[in-house]
């Protein structure tokens, strides 16, 4: 787990930032750092498995592309952890058929980048109250 990259603050909500660019992937963790949760990041897929199993997530937020699998198949698979867990998707990518795939497995949002971190926290911030 030497990947993996955890916050200073002491709050205990915990978010997952899961992005093959280290550099996105750092910089929308601050993002939520910054909002008072607890922040993990990572490149990759297997790691992000592994904090989901060792921790109590309240949100995790996926890239369509990381270093070890889809960002598809992670949010599946962290679906089946946790069918309630809120899960967005990030991508670079325009084509419709990538948010449709996203959408099948579950994700409540599905952001373009480079992305908007006030719509990400309003949908959080919506995500949450529910």
């Amino acid at each position: 787990m030497g990947r993996i990259k955890l916050s200073e603050d002491r709050g205990d909500r915990w978010v997952l930032v899961a992005d093959a660019d280290p550099e996105a992937a750092i910089h929308l963790a601050g993002y939520f750092a910054r909002r008072g949760f607890r922040t993990y990041h990572t490149t990759r897929g297997e790691e992000a498995m592994l904090l989901a199993y060792s921790r109590r997530l309240l949100l995790v937020v996926v890239d369509v592309s990381l270093l070890d699998m889809s960002g598809h198949t992670l949010a599946r698979r962290l679906k089946e952890i946790d069918p309630e867990l809120p899960v967005l998707m990030t991508s670079g990518d325009y084509a419709p058929e990538q948010e449709a795939a996203a959408r099948r497995v579950g994700i409540l949002y599905y952001a373009h980048k480079p992305a908007d971190y006030r719509l990400i926290g309003g949908v959080v911030d919506k995500a949450l109250r529910n």
